[in-house]
């Protein structure tokens, strides 16, 4: 079957399909395979439950109505996405990054929204499985903002082959999915692909001039750019007037300044909205339809949401993490929130080698802030704190001991705990440290100490499913 013959069936039917377990009626059915699944084994069911057209690469099946023998589903989805934003030809502006590109993406939709009509990339469906299944959903847009994520290198030039973005950003490079690209210079290189892209194509790319970083990696690929910041093409300036814990910050523009009281929590979501502010002044967005977006926005996923209610005050920040933003949203924290300060922070995933260093590191520098309680989960942290350290619920925590800012819990408070000076640190800690081997643990140890007062961060990888123990937070 070519492209065309299969565009015309997806012209006709009720969307695509690579989940039997969602709508398949009407729908063209994709079977692709994956480290942990193969769609394949599931084309019956498909057909059973009455998809147009089941699309995979099991010979067995070749001949069967309703069925397209193709040598690579996935190469297919991502062909038919190219074909579609083909025909529909949207401006199309990709964002990558190490941190930020999610918050970045969806500010930015939200102020383009305000003057044209625009589609943006779903949750997370960043992948080269979900960002065709976001070009497909196109109808009518004159604007798509497709957020992009990789780890490996080579995934970014791949992803910018299928969306064809004439316009592009990568919001930063820190110290994420070291396990795929191997340093920062990696995934460098890795993010830059995009640059690379651009520059081939005659595109666009949209560079805070305040990175020494991007601005060498603009200037070596010499990909068309546009700075953002005070003396650049794009000359957005941000300011935090204060945080409550919510952002009110002041940017200036073309026309002049604005206040902006936010929904975001941190001084790093400032450069997400000098972006977005950028690409707002970029497309001719008033800047009151600019502020207005920008105030209305209110994050969702798992990313720096506020919990107000209940016997903590959470942040929860719990879809992903690395050294960088782990860092960030401590710091964060520590800029709005008085005492009585918790830190729950589970393993940071995907660093390879570099690991055990990051997650000791990040201990260590925990001991020299002013936080009160931190609880550590999770195979990593317990493996760089050692079972030598009498730490974790093995060892024989009290839960009697009334944990909470005002049962005076400290090292002193007979909590078994550990300082950070016994990790070699020459740092003077003060906070109390419990460590967990996983969230059952700790989910165990919140019932039994019930702590109450605090301002809470909750941040750690997606696999360790953190946003579970918000009720046990919260009572």
């Amino acid at each position: 079957m070519t492209i065309k013959q299969l565009y015309a069936e997806f012209l006709q039917s009720a969307g695509i399909c690579t989940d039997t377990r969602k709508a398949v009626a009407g729908a063209i059915f994709f079977a692709i395979r994956g480290e942990r699944f193969d769609g394949n084994a599931f084309v019956e069911e498909a057909l059973g439950k009455g998809c147009r057209l089941a699309v995979t690469d099991r010979s067995d099946l070749a001949g069967r109505e309703r069925v397209a023998l193709v040598r690579s589903p996935l190469d297919m989805l991502q062909q038919l996405a190219r074909h579609h934003r083909r025909v529909k030809a949207p401006g199309l502006l990709a964002v990558t990054g190490s941190n930020g590109k999610t918050t970045t993406k969806e500010l930015i939709a939200a102020i383009l929204s305000k003057k044209f009509r625009v589609l943006s990339t779903s949750g997370n469906l960043n992948n080269h499985i979900g960002v065709p299944l976001t070009l497909l959903s196109l109808r009518d847009e004159q604007v798509a903002v497709i957020e992009m994520g990789a780890n490996h290198a080579g995934e970014i030039r791949k992803l910018a082959e299928i969306a064809e973005p004439g316009m592009g950003l990568i919001t930063n490079v820190g110290k994420a999915h070291l396990e795929g690209f191997g340093s920062v210079e990696g995934v460098l290189r890795a993010k830059g692909e995009l640059y690379e892209y651009l520059a081939g194509t005659g595109g666009t790319a949209f560079v805070d001039g305040s990175d020494p970083l991007l601005m060498k990696k603009s200037e070596e690929t010499g990909v068309n750019r546009m700075v953002v910041g005070p003396r650049g093409d794009l000359p957005a300036v941000c300011r935090i007037v204060k945080q409550d814990p919510f952002l009110e910050v002041e940017v200036e523009t073309g026309e002049g300044k604005v206040r902006m009281e936010t929904n975001l929590v941190g001084g790093y979501n400032l450069q997400n909205i000098l972006y977005a502010v950028a690409l707002g002044i970029h497309f001719g967005v008033p800047a009151g339809m600019i502020g207005e977006a920008v105030s209305g926005y209110r994050p969702q996923n798992l990313r720096s949401q506020l919990i107000g209610e209940g016997w903590n005050r959470i942040i929860l920040d719990a879809y992903n993490a690395n050294p960088t933003s782990m860092r960030e949203a401590i710091g964060g924290l520590l800029q709005f929130a008085p005492p009585p300060r918790m830190l729950v922070l589970g393993d940071m995933a995907e660093m390879g080698e570099a690991s055990e260093q990051e997650h000791r590191e990040l201990v260590q520098w925990i001991g020299t802030l002013p936080v009160d309680l931190t609880l550590l989960v999770g195979k990593i942290f317990s493996g760089v704190c050692g079972p030598s350290s009498g730490v974790g619920p093995s060892s024989g925590v009290d839960p009697s001991s009334g944990v909470g800012p005002s049962s005076g819990v400290g090292p002193s408070s007979g909590v078994d705990s550990f300082s950070v000076e016994d990790l070699s640190t020459a740092a003077d800690a003060s906070s109390s440290v419990i460590v967990f081997g996983d969230t059952g643990q700790l989910e165990q140890w919140l019932r039994s100490e019930r702590p109450r007062g605090y301002h809470v961060l909750v941040k750690g990888s997606r696999i360790m499913e953190l946003e579970k123990l918000v009720p046990l937070l919260t009572g």
